[in-house]
């Protein structure tokens, strides 16, 4: 699966590896020179036959160049078993494998999401994106008039048989979460093959593989298939916010219900799927608005490097402009920070729970 796109003011082809489901991307004339490589010819005669067409001036060497470069990416069909095959998709599962990151996936949602698109396709829309901004500024305002009502309604969710409440809502918003990132991406041209669960940095949570969306060629899009989560997110909480706010006063399970949908959307949305500092919604639409692909990896990178130079041990400068590397290491060094804090806090629940369940 092959799309072109413009990253940086330059053409680009993004490429699927359909073995091992990774994205690359190439320069576009590269692909378009690889597209010769089905035939029985040298390198010279590509050369020749990508000149005419492409009419630029394309060498032998160019050629091997872009063969070697698709032969290091394991893009080059060379007739794989099923045994290579099986063997490759293993190392990549392996590669991505983390105990901050492990995910089982359950469903694949792409016939439902199908089917699902067709019955509400006008809530899949810019307008009804105006509405959810309307709505989202309307909760606001009650939110800053009626302060107190909104914590005691999220606080009563947190006790007794709110906790119920709570653990059914995070289950249900969760679930819309994803299905709206599913919508997304389909209503974009892109497949949804898997949807799961995974515990990020310890904590539970759904997650949908919306990786195609890189194919998809602009970049506002993309933006959009990443943000339709905390937009739904968004719009239930409003939703629950101004119910709060009209049906006032509200108590019982009907407060501890809305405490608990606005904990699991409003609060969620803002404090982890809108960060960019983790890799969840907000890192992705931070990628692509700083058009940096893999930027969590090179910001890594740059601050191995820069400490290895703290420590005077020599160490190959990043291959990064100054612009990126500045960028990237205050991205690696905030990001770094940001986790630290997140597991520290996590230990320090997950202690004082243990003490509570011992007294």
């Amino acid at each position: 699966m092959v799309r072109v796109q413009v990253h940086r003011n330059s053409h680009y082809a993004v490429v699927k590896d359909p073995v091992t489901g990774r994205f690359f991307r190439l320069p576009e004339m590269a692909w378009k020179i690889a597209g010769h490589f089905n035939s029985n010819l040298d390198y010279r005669q590509i050369a020749f036959l990508a000149s005419e067409r492409e009419e630029s001036d394309i060498s032998a060497e160019d050629v091997q160049g872009v063969a070697e470069q698709l032969e290091r990416l394991g893009l080059l069909d060379q007739g794989l078993s099923r045994a290579d095959i099986a063997s490759r998709q293993e190392a990549v599962t392996l590669e991505r494998r983390s105990i901050l990151y492990l995910k089982r996936p359950l469903v694949d949602p792409d016939r439902f999401l199908s089917g699902l698109l067709a019955a509400i396709r006008p809530l899949v829309s810019f307008p009804f994106v105006v509405l959810v901004v309307v709505l989202v500024c309307c909760a606001a305002i009650l939110h800053a008039i009626h302060p107190h009502e909104a914590a005691q309604a999220m606080a009563s969710s947190l006790r007794g048989w709110g906790l119920a409440w709570l653990y059914g809502m995070t289950a249900l918003t969760l679930t819309l979460h994803e299905i709206a990132h599913g919508l997304a991406c389909k209503r974009f041209g892109a497949e949804v093959r898997e949807m799961g669960v995974m515990l990020l940095y310890f904590m539970p949570c759904a997650y949908t593989d919306i990786s195609d969306a890189y194919l998809v060629p602009k970049k506002q899009n993309r933006i959009w298939i990443t943000m339709a989560g905390s937009v739904a997110d968004l719009a239930v909480w409003s939703a629950a916010t101004i119910a709060l706010a009209t049906l006032h006063p509200v108590q019982g399970p009907l407060l501890q219900a809305l405490g608990a949908l606005m904990l699991t959307t409003g609060l969620r949305s803002v404090v982890f799927n809108l960060n960019p500092l983790i890799r969840l919604d907000g890192y992705y639409v931070l990628v692509d608005l700083l058009e940096m692909p893999n930027l969590r990896l090179r910001a890594r990178e740059v601050v191995r490097w820069r400490v290895a130079n703290w420590l005077g041990r020599a160490s190959a400068r990043p291959d990064e402009t100054a612009r990126d590397r500045r960028i990237l290491e205050a991205y690696g060094w905030l990001s770094l920070v940001y986790v630290v804090a997140l597991l520290s806090m996590s230990a320090v629940l997950a202690a004082q729970w243990l003490v509570e369940l011992t007294v």
